[in-house]
């Protein structure tokens, strides 16, 4: 298609620059799951809000940001969370789609973990890798629940 355009092709999986955004753009294609939450969580919000924040002259970024963010704050928390856990032991779509490749640019933690333990059979070393693993992303859970209440607002507050 960019050659009929007149743009020069690129291989956008061989390319050692272009193999990781693709990758990275197929986890955002993903997010099908958290946007429904986030459409339950929209359809959530009570109708009176707007209308009271409509009658008090609120403008649609004021309404957006003084309303609708922090009735939804609990989902976006709970998305936040899960989607940092999950990015964090990414394995399959950069072993499926490259194996790592090219020159090692999309070769992840998981990737490595992998290898480790079920291909080279150092089982001690994984191991050591999926405790650091473990720890990196119990602090930044921990982080991110520290925070939470600063900026995550439930009904009942």
């Amino acid at each position: 298609m960019l050659s009929g355009l007149g743009i020069p092709s690129v291989h956008f999986l061989g390319s050692k620059s272009w193999a990781l955004p693709v990758i990275s753009l197929l986890e955002v294609w993903q997010f099908g799951s958290s946007m429904v939450m986030f459409l339950a969580a929209l359809k959530n919000v009570p109708a009176s809000l707007y209308e009271a924040a409509e009658i008090d002259g609120a403008g649609s970024v004021a309404k957006f940001f003084k309303i609708t963010v922090p009735q939804i704050s609990p989902i976006i928390f709970f998305t936040l969370l899960n989607q940092m856990i999950q990015q964090l032991q990414n394995f399959t779509s950069p072993s499926i789609i490259t194996n790592g490749g090219p020159l090692k640019s999309t070769y992840v933690l998981g990737m490595l973990l992998y290898q480790e333990g079920f291909g080279n059979f150092k089982m001690g070393y994984a191991s050591a890798i999926s405790w650091a693993q473990f720890t990196v992303i119990m602090a930044l859970t921990l982080v991110i629940f520290g925070t939470s209440k600063l900026w995550v607002h439930y009904g009942d507050e």
